[in-house]
């Protein structure tokens, strides 16, 4: 687990100094309208990334969002990619987030919904026994929040290479119930694969925020200030290109992102 001095807004798992991560502006291609539990009063949050080769709708391409009613979460939980772990309940990342999104939706990538927002069950709803993890890993489902419906995708005339999509602070819930205005940081990560950990045998090619030809890389994810607008993004070239884990993939490999946080 490590600080990188040229980027100190990327962080390990644990025992790093917080740092908050700034936003603004919200980018969008073709978009749909806000949908009603959504806009100008509640803060925006966009995220766009961009892969080597293509998106690929036979892979998963996930954002993993926990959350926080405090400006300085503890670094314990943060959502992680899960490299390898049959195990895994939902085979696909660890930590406590509270919520993530994935492309491509059930609905399909040429559905007016191409993006689906899952929500995690807590441990308390679900009887408390999950080691300690306030975020119950194995049960999740369709977010009764909202859905994302600012986006845009290949499909609707982005790049072929690029995802991106908005979501606001009154679709996202934190661990202890706290949503919309109440919200001050979230710990952020994205996380392509080729497929599900827990479904299926054979090789799976992953890649996550930060440098993954290492195993300190796979710590990686972003702690955001919700409470401020400004940029962050991979200008510093904390996740580089060619550095998925399993194999080489270019519609895995990430290679730039851009957080934004706008405010009503």
């Amino acid at each position: 687990m490590r600080i990188l001095s040229q980027n100190p807004l990327l962080h390990g798992r644990l025992g790093l100094k917080a740092v908050s991560l700034v936003g603004v502006g919200c980018l969008c291609g073709s978009c749909a309208k806000f949908p009603a539990n959504s806009g100008a009063n509640f803060t925006a949050i966009t995220v766009t990334f961009t892969v080597a080769g293509q998106i690929n709708p036979n892979y998963i391409y996930d954002v993993a969002l926990a959350p926080y009613d405090v400006p300085n979460p503890t670094l314990t939980g943060a959502p992680l990619i899960v490299i390898n772990g049959t195990n895994n309940p939902n085979g696909r990342m660890a930590g406590s987030p509270c919520e993530f999104v994935e492309y491509p939706s059930p609905a399909g990538i040429n559905s007016a919904t191409p993006f689906a927002l899952y929500q995690f069950a807590t441990a308390a709803q679900t009887g408390g026994n999950t080691n300690g993890n306030p975020i119950n890993l194995a049960v999740y489902s369709t977010s009764q929040l909202g859905v994302i419906t600012n986006f845009t995708t290949p499909q609707t005339g982005g790049p072929t290479n690029q995802l991106s999509f908005t979501i606001y602070t009154n679709e996202l819930t934190a661990a202890d119930g706290a949503t919309g205005k109440k919200l001050q940081s979230m710990q952020l990560n994205i996380m392509t694969m080729t497929r599900p950990s827990n479904l299926g045998s054979g090789a799976r090619i992953i890649d996550g925020l930060g440098d993954d030809r290492n195993a300190n890389g796979l710590n990686g994810f972003l702690q955001v200030n919700l409470l401020q607008s400004s940029p962050y993004t991979n200008a510093n070239g904390f996740e580089p290109a060619g550095d998925t884990l399993g194999g080489t993939d270019p519609d895995i490999d990430i290679i730039d992102y851009t957080v934004t946080v706008s405010h009503p």
